[in-house]
């Protein structure tokens, strides 16, 4: 006796058939494998319990690295980029596609688990199209690890430019042809010192100063404790002077002197940058910025 299977059988197997062969051709399980010219971006905001402070985003290319920041206000305070390590954009590379499977996978509760953390988005464009916004809550994720590598890849510079949520403190001493050859600061002379304190909530940065020129701070707001309130416009210019000083220290130098301008980004460590207050040079632009308040 002869059975005939029935032709929904014979298909079904097909379907099973195909669908293996089509599984095995699958990563197994650390998601989509990038080109080398995809860009992936990761961005996060600066923001308090009292306000939001502005955006910030890194963008990896083929051969570059780039970052900018912008405050509330739509002010560019910084863009910059620099020439990336063919190794570091590998590990990067690797890093986002483990990060697009582990996302994928996430509920929405599980994408922002806490409260007082801004989301960090990542965006992909190119062989594939990718744009999420998860809270990094947790050490040891594929999102923690993402971030990381791009941190590793980014030049030192990049995390010490001027962003409202640092402290600053600038100060400027005059020139004397007196002492050591070729003369140095006048470390005798009162030290003109301005204070910039980071935004606690959403009217900018905060400002105090010592031996300024007569007359400064006269169309600032009244100092409640934290520094004069600059508002997000004077903020930004201030924000955008400091960030070209920082940015430019290598054409930054002259003979004809003013003085000495020492920048320190406030935490621990602090970080400091002295350079010779120079005529029509970024050290003498930010000088007179913060005069000029």
């Amino acid at each position: 006796m002869t059975t005939a299977r029935r032709p929904g059988a014979l298909a079904l197997l097909g379907a099973l058939a195909l669908a293996l062969s089509s599984c095995s051709l699958l990563p197994a399980g650390d998601g989509p494998e990038l080109a080398a010219d995809d860009v992936i971006t990761i961005g996060s905001s600066a923001a308090g319990m009292f306000g939001y402070f502005g955006h910030g985003s890194t963008t990896v290319a083929a051969d570059t690295i780039s970052t900018r920041f912008e405050l509330p206000n739509g002010a560019e305070i910084y863009e910059t980029t620099d020439e990336l390590d063919p190794a570091a954009r590998d590990l990067i590379e690797e890093r986002a596609g483990k990060y697009v499977a582990w996302e994928g996978k996430l509920s929405q509760k599980t994408q922002n688990p806490c409260t007082d953390l801004p989301s960090t988005g990542v965006e992909i464009t190119g062989s594939i199209t990718h744009e999420s916004s998860v809270q990094d809550c947790a050490d040891d994720t594929p999102l923690s690890t993402l971030k990381q590598s791009v941190r590793d890849a980014e030049p030192e510079l990049f995390g010490q430019l001027a962003r409202p949520v640092d402290d600053w403190t600038i100060e400027i001493r005059p020139w004397t042809e007196d002492g050591p050859v070729g003369g140095g600061p006048d470390d005798s002379a009162p030290v003109e010192r301005y204070v910039l304190t980071a935004a606690q909530h959403e009217i900018g940065m905060g400002i105090s100063a010592e031996n300024t020129p007569a007359g400064w701070g006269a169309d600032l707001a009244p100092d409640e404790g934290n520094g004069a309130p600059l508002g997000w416009d004077t903020t930004g210019l201030v924000l955008i002077d400091l960030n070209a000083y920082l940015l430019n220290q290598d054409k930054l130098g002259c003979g004809d002197q003013t003085g000495q301008i020492r920048v320190t980004k406030q935490g621990n460590p602090a970080q400091t940058w002295t350079h010779r207050l120079c005529p029509g040079q970024h050290s003498e632009v930010l000088a007179q910025t913060l005069r000029g308040l």
